[in-house]
């Protein structure tokens, strides 16, 4: 009764995303998307966010420049 029944497409392809990740670890879920797609696997970006939630990884974007002690920036 209830429950996630379509999470079963993106996890057959666990090898394939996480492969991604490892090869570009600054890979964006848009990226991943769309690698997916020419392997003809639709899926969309949500359902990979979700993939990557329930393995508790998260893609955290680093700042580009040093933090500025003197001024805060934000």
């Amino acid at each position: 009764m209830g429950g996630d029944r379509r999470s079963g497409r993106i996890e057959q392809q666990a090898e394939v995303i996480l492969g991604l990740l490892e090869s570009k670890p600054d890979i964006t879920l848009a990226e991943i998307e769309a690698a997916l797609a020419e392997r003809g696997v639709v899926v969309s970006s949500t359902s990979i966010w979700r993939f990557f939630d329930r393995r508790r990884i998260t893609l955290k974007k680093s700042r580009r420049t040093r933090t500025n002690r003197a001024v805060p920036t934000s």
